[in-house]
Formats: structure tokens, sequence, C-alpha cells
């Protein structure tokens, strides 16, 4: 018996089905394609009717599904699209963009004595190691965009990639106006004082803390990368992710919790500056809100900062 899939937008038409057996996911979405225009299949949101909502369909949907004469279907054209390795390349490629010119200028000592902030003394080394430090973080995010990340989808609608850009572009980018003395809250006094009652006035011990949470970054990224892969050659294209094995068996979302550690000690080490406390707050938020949600996935409650206790 046949079907039809209802268009959910005026650039799609009605799609009809003369025989559903056998019908895969991917053979559905390339039929929709043919009937309309050879459309981009990765433009395709096939979805379900199910309790009055929308529910997309899985890849095992017709293998469960034994009529499909009982099932309501629907697809939405999700307009022009863009790689996700594409969209990751563009994002990063802000801050290093954004800081290395920032940088560069605050090196001009004609700017210096016109743009520098008269209530903040310009700090050439300090300028030097935060730019170090964020340029080496978003090289090593390139590289890992570009030789280890695996993308579970290929495509992203081409909006996001401005809405997604506009955290690393600005947020991000606008740290670099510490290069000109803008941002910094506290004083040095202060700092200092505050810096040695908590034990963090080694400055070499942080940037140590940094890198290692960056190590550790890489390190995680790569096992996923060689673990899915372990796991494709068996046939399991479904798990993803180790949950029981070593550290993330201790944290939901291990790289994320050491990216947050990453931001929060670079702000510590940039003296708190405010441009980088924002992007930290922003950074970090966002990461828990994505842990919370593969907590769910998981079915598990596993810590997003310190094992066993946040």
């Amino acid at each position: 018996m046949g079907f039809t899939v209802k268009s959910r937008s005026k650039s799609l038409k009605d799609t009809k089905i003369a025989d559903g057996k056998g019908v895969t996911l991917q053979s559905l979405l390339g039929e929709i394609s043919r009937q309309n225009r050879s459309i981009n299949k990765n433009r395709l949101r096939l979805t379900y009717l199910k309790e009055e909502k929308q529910v997309p369909v899985s890849e095992t949907f017709f293998e469960e599904q034994a009529n499909l004469n009982d099932v309501e279907f629907f697809v939405k054209d999700l307009g022009p699209q863009v790689s996700w390795r594409l969209v990751f390349v563009v994002e990063y490629l802000g801050p290093i963009l954004v800081h290395s010119l920032f940088y560069y200028l605050s090196k001009c000592p004609t700017l210096v004595r016109k743009y520098h902030s008269k209530s903040v003394e310009y700090n050439p080394f300090m300028n030097k190691l935060a730019y170090t430090l964020i340029m080496g973080h978003y090289l090593k995010r390139e590289f890992e965009t570009l030789f280890v990340h695996q993308f579970s989808q290929s495509t992203m609608p081409l909006f996001n990639i401005f809405k997604n850009s506009f955290h690393y572009w600005v947020l991000n980018g606008a740290i670099a106006f510490g290069y000109f003395g803008y941002g910094f809250i506290f004083s040095n006094a202060k700092l200092f004082e505050a810096y040695s009652t908590l034990k963090l006035n080694n400055l070499g011990a942080l940037v140590a803390l940094f890198t290692l949470a960056e190590c550790w970054v890489a390190y995680i990224h790569i096992k996923l990368r060689l673990w899915g892969e372990a796991q494709a050659k068996q046939g399991n294209t479904k798990k993803r992710v180790p949950i029981n094995d070593g550290i993330f068996a201790l944290l939901v979302a291990p790289n994320y919790a050491f990216e947050s550690w990453a931001w929060i000690i670079f702000s510590l080490i940039f003296k708190l500056n405010l441009f980088a406390l924002i992007f930290t707050a922003v950074s970090v938020a966002q990461m828990y809100l994505w842990a919370q949600k593969k907590n769910k996935r998981y079915g598990t409650k596993r810590a997003f900062l310190i094992p066993y206790i946040f």
C-alpha cells in the first residue's frame, strides 16, 4: 500500500509514494527530492504526527513501524544549508582575526597613547600572554574541526552560521578591548590581595592549569573520534560516547567541563577582565545546559564541573 507525505512548506508539494514496502528514511527523502525539482535532501525535515506533535523520523523508524498506512507523514523545507564543518571553521576564525588585529594595533605606540585607557597601565606582557593563550585555544579548535571531529549531521540551516558566529566573533572578540586597557574593573592592588588570599597569585601555575585543561579537551575529542570509529566498525552507529569509561564515568560531558575550566582560568589570568568574564559566563551556562541534555539522553545524573559535587 502507498501513502502520501504532506508538505509543510510552500516550496514543496505533497509527495505520493506508490509502494511503502521496503522504504527507508534515505529512500523516502530521495523520492521527495525527486518529486520536488531534485531539492537537496539535507534541506528536508521528515516528521510524523504523534499526539498532535511533529516527531522527527529516525533511521530505525521504518524497521519498527509495521503499518505505514496508520502514520501521517509531513515534510518541511529547512531552507539553504551549510556544512557543520564550515560553520565551525568560520566560528573559530572570528577570534583569531579579531584578536590578531587588536593585538597588533595595541603594539603601535601612537595608537596606545591615543586610545589606551588612561586609568589602566599599559601591560604588553599581559597582552602577549592573553593573545598567545587565545590563539593556542582557537588554532587547536580549528585543527580539531578539520581533522578530528565527526558530525552526526552533515548540514545546518545557513542562518545558523551568523547566529553561532556572534558568540565567537563578538563576545570573545570583545575580550580584545583588554589589549587597550578596557574591561579591567579591579585595581591591581585589590586583585593581588584577593589572589594572595586564595593562593592564586602564581601566574605560572595558572598558565599550566589552562594548558592542562586544553590538553584534556584535545584528548577527549580524540578519544571520542577513535571510540566512535571502533563502534562503527562493529556496526553500532547509535552509541557514540563511552559513558561508562574513565573520565566519562565521572563527568557527563568532560570536554565541556575542561573547556569551562580553561575559560575560568583564562579569566583569572587576564585579571578578571569584564569582557572575559561575560564570555566565560555565557559559555559555561550554555555548556551546562548542553550537559544536562546529555544527562537526560543517557539516563544519568553525573556532574558537570566537579565529579560528585557539581
